[in-house]
């Protein structure tokens, strides 16, 4: 109770400055109202020092309507494709054919 995805993230966050580990790359993806909270504390994040001055950051919501988040997904099969291509992009190798993790 009285908990939201925004403050969440915003204590996940805070808890990793404080350790001297500030997040260098976020993610985050959320189709409803309750993750419009977490979109808006990742805006304040990057403009509040508490992640890293280069981190690539990436608020995106599931389909077209308004939204806090910068990106828009039109449905769950472009979430997978996007998260597929990360995982790639992430560590070619281990995706090329016939390699094995």
């Amino acid at each position: 109770m009285g908990a939201s995805k925004g403050l969440v993230a915003e204590k996940i966050f805070t808890s990793m400055a404080e350790n001297g580990n500030q997040a260098d790359f976020v993610l985050c993806i959320g189709d409803d109202r309750s993750d419009e909270d977490m979109f808006e504390i990742i805006g304040s994040a990057m403009n509040g020092g508490i992640l890293s001055s280069n981190a690539s950051v990436f608020a995106c919501t599931v389909g077209q309507k308004p939204s806090k988040a910068k990106y828009y997904l039109d449905d769950t099969n472009e979430v997978i494709t996007m998260l597929e291509a990360l995982a790639v992009a992430s560590d070619p190798a281990e995706f090329e054919a016939g390699s094995s993790p």
